[in-house]
């Protein structure tokens, strides 16, 4: 069943006309005092073009006397509106200016949908950009853009389409479920509440119907028992552990595990604000167990083996730095998530987003507003789970220590599994100075494909060219692999995953010392490969697909795999009675029954290129 309150952002650079737009949506939805209107209608902030008598909308949603003095909006306003539906939706104005975005953050934290505007005449800018990463980031899964103030650039259907195309291709990757773009002007009220004869080529929603319609789809959340502990209620004859349930199911008489210590008790009794056979998220409740256990704030009750991939140590996450103080790697933190607090460290630094450029730099300190990818060490484990299932137990803040400051906030991704006693030690010599007396980049080269495909060949010729050229080269062979590294693994689907993992993490060792890592390694599951390339920045790691027809690979087949499999004498045999998942958006794609040269070449073009990018 839809939820009755659904929570959206609009964002956007400065001067995109979010405050227009939603004044307008606030006043088409009869969400407006009469008294605040009719303000709105007399007064003018200075270099105001609006007559008065009319409505200017942007006064309807700038709260701050500062905002009105400068015509922009600092802090996060937050109002709501009743949709067509009949839900209530609560809208946050976001700030545009790049200072302001930890007020984004804030702003985005609970929204469902994205309201994303563009300048039709400006077109897309940096923190236009930002704005759409920090809403991927956040969670927002559905996100509308409105190409804003057609009417300055006469309804140009053209126009528009360059701001999609040239918006389209930098955010499609950004993880939305959906992308909805309608030509709009919140000055006019072009196609925010209903269809414009202005812009009679466009046959879309317009920006209210577009609400209504995504406002009606559940977000994704997870069904495993979560209960964070807030206090320990002592009574006389027992102890009850108080907290809101933020995922799942609770009922008298089932059975639950206490993190971190993974203790098994049965729920005796369960009192809260209403008295029901099954309490479910959102519900406060006080749980008392059959036997007396040892929680404490910050623990967690959770369902049976539910969580025991989310308990760990170390988690990688994304982060947004919100402090003007620069983080360096001795500084440590307190994670704050819900009543969890536990001393945290930023252990290591994958990569910092450049949003000007949309790539992924490397980076050692992180500077405000900075949104990075990194690890977090904690002081002792603890459960915390992936913020695309469960925003609140996979958000979290970092906080100084001493002065108790948000410094950053963060999401989780998911937890990697360390022995306790694993410490990383930084090292002298780093990669750079490796690329340096190298004298080129490195990088990994993934080869997937079926088996005799034409990988090892491939592989070969590519590590043959580039050492004539200087470079300093490794090849990483799945048949070499498996007679070492991997000689205890089979050829299930286990051992098959755990065979790619040991191999991206000798390639990226291979890579940090300076090396071109060229991995030669059926590698065929797709989740397996994007595992692998997690472990790296888009400028290191290229997948590279041997897409060579089944009939070539079965004619070349030395080892009579494919035969053999045929005849049921070889089990679980990729291409024959074992499926290979090819890769959807590799970043090259060859015919291993190509010339071999040609492939070759392909691929060397690749490295080279790699030497122009940070």
């Amino acid at each position: 069943m839809p939820k009755n309150v659904v929570f959206a952002v609009i964002c956007g650079s400065v001067d995109d006309g979010k405050s227009t737009v939603l004044g307008r949506l606030l006043v088409d939805s009869n969400s407006i005092p009469a008294d605040t209107l009719e303000q709105a209608r007399t007064t003018r902030r200075a270099g105001s073009v609006i007559p008065v008598g009319e409505i200017d909308y942007s006064l309807l949603t700038d709260g701050l006397e500062s905002e009105r003095e400068q015509g922009i909006t600092i802090d996060v306003a937050y109002r709501h509106m009743y949709l067509p539906s009949g839900r209530r939706l609560i809208m946050s104005d976001s700030p545009g200016h790049e200072q302001y975005t930890r007020n984004m953050t804030v702003a985005t934290a609970k929204a469902d949908i994205g309201l994303l505007l563009v300048d039709a005449k400006r077109g897309v800018r940096s923190q236009t950009f930002r704005h759409a990463n920090i809403c991927g980031l956040m969670g927002v899964k559905k996100l509308i853009v409105a190409v804003n103030k057609m009417d300055s650039v006469d309804y140009s259907q053209e126009i528009f389409n360059e701001v999609v195309s040239g918006l389209d291709a930098k955010i499609k990757s950004l993880g939305f479920e959906t992308i909805e773009y309608m030509p709009v002007s919140g000055l006019i009220g072009d196609n925010v509440s209903a269809l414009s004869l202005n812009t009679n080529w466009f046959t879309g929603n317009t920006i209210m119907s577009a609400l209504n319609e995504l406002s009606a789809d559940q977000p994704i959340e997870s069904t495993s028992l979560r209960i964070p502990i807030q206090a320990v209620i002592r009574t006389v004859d027992n102890r009850g552990y108080a907290g809101q349930i933020a995922s799942g199911t609770l009922t008298v008489g089932q059975s639950v595990q206490i993190y971190p210590s993974g203790t098994q008790a049965t729920v005796s009794k369960i009192t809260g604000a209403k008295i029901a056979e099954v309490y479910v998220a959102g519900d406060a409740v006080n749980v008392e167990f059959e036997h007396e256990i040892d929680a404490a704030r910050g623990h967690m009750i959770a369902g049976i083996d539910e969580a025991n991939q989310a308990v760990s140590r170390v988690f990688l996450t994304d982060l947004i730095w919100l402090s003007d103080k620069t983080h360096t790697k001795q500084q440590s933190y307190v994670l704050k998530c819900g009543p969890i607090e536990v001393t945290a460290n930023v252990s290591d630094i994958r990569y910092v987003n450049d949003m000007d450029a949309n790539e992924q730099i490397e980076a050692t300190n992180l500077n405000m507003n900075d949104v990075a990818r990194v690890e977090i060490t904690l002081a002792r484990p603890t459960l915390l789970d992936p913020y695309a299932l469960n925003r609140d137990l996979g958000g979290f803040i970092l906080c100084d220590r001493l002065t108790q400051e948000t410094v950053a906030a963060g999401m989780v991704l998911h937890s990697i599994q360390r022995e306790s006693e694993v410490l990383r030690h930084d090292f002298s010599v780093n990669r750079e100075q490796r690329e340096s007396l190298n004298g080129h980049k490195s990088c990994v080269l993934w080869l997937t494909g079926l088996p005799s495909s034409g990988k090892s060949t491939i592989a070969d010729e590519v590590e043959k060219s580039l050492f004539s050229m200087g470079y300093r080269t490794m090849i990483i062979d799945g048949d070499t692999v498996r007679t070492g590294l991997s000689s205890d693994l089979g050829f299930t689907n286990e051992d098959r995953s755990e065979n790619v993992r040991r191999v991206a993490h000798l390639a990226n060792l291979v890579m940090q010392s300076g090396v071109v890592a060229i991995v030669a390694l059926v590698s065929p599951i797709a989740s397996d490969r994007d595992k692998a390339r997690e472990l790296f920045r888009d400028a290191d790691y290229h997948e590279i697909f041997v897409d060579t027809p089944l009939a070539v690979c079965e004619s070349r087949d030395s080892k009579g795999l494919y035969k053999r499999a045929k005849q049921n004498l070889v089990a679980n045999m990729t291409g024959a009675n074992h499926g290979y998942e090819a890769p959807e958006n590799p970043e090259l794609i060859v015919d291993g029954s190509s010339p071999l040269s040609e492939t070759t070449q392909r691929i060397v073009d690749l490295v080279l290129a790699r030497q122009d990018k940070p």
